[in-house]
């Protein structure tokens, strides 16, 4: 979190937003997780997050949040999900929850858990309560031992995009309330409203 001052977060528009996806693009391709000419039927109902050191425009991260209808967003359309968690998920109206996905960055930059605060902080402003995602095993289990992260399994885990990767529900109430329980520190960094956020929340 110390580096995080070095880096500008904003939801990304125009040319930021073209920026973030040739940076997913790109970063996707280079891993095998798109292939070449390999269209993302995502890309029209995304909004896309970016982080830039303060002293270029340059995108060194991204993330965004997908809003299709739930049976298209892309974690219920590859995971066989758990019937109980289908129908908590069909309860909810279809303004209050998103997919979190594409996140990736360059090497070297420390960007994680900006782009998260970024995409939390815009969630909730929107009204957007769950966080429907599928998070590679390793990431799983650090967000949940390191950070406390309280993910809801809602399907079976299964090798997707080149790893084990596991669906899962955030629900963004329990996780402001669990990391401020278990990580006070991480807690006010996440609802910190800092000048250069303020772009992302107007």
């Amino acid at each position: 979190m110390k580096t995080d001052s070095q880096y500008f977060y904003s939801v990304a528009r125009g040319k930021m937003r073209e920026k973030a996806i040739k940076l997913h693009v790109e970063r996707y391709l280079e891993v095998g997780f798109f292939n070449k000419n390999e269209k993302d039927p995502y890309q029209a109902n995304s909004t896309y997050f970016t982080s830039q050191p303060i002293a270029t425009d340059e995108v060194v991260g991204v993330t965004r949040l997908i809003f299709e209808k739930l049976d298209e967003l892309p974690t219920l359309q590859n995971f066989r999900i758990f019937d109980i968690e289908r129908i908590k998920l069909q309860q909810l109206e279809v303004i209050r929850y998103a997919e979190l996905s594409a996140f990736t960055k360059l090497p070297a930059h420390d960007v994680a858990l900006g782009l998260l605060k970024t995409a939390l902080q815009y969630s909730l402003q929107i009204g957007i309560t769950h966080w429907v995602c599928c998070v590679d095993e390793r990431v799983y289990n650090y967000m949940n031992r390191i950070f406390k992260f309280p993910f809801r399994l809602i399907g079976e885990p299964r090798v997707y995009l080149g790893s084990n990767t596991i669906p899962c529900v955030l629900v963004l109430d329990d996780v402001l309330n669990t990391v401020r329980e278990e990580r006070p520190a991480l807690y006010d960094y996440l609802v910190e409203q800092e000048t250069r956020y303020l772009e992302v929340l107007n």
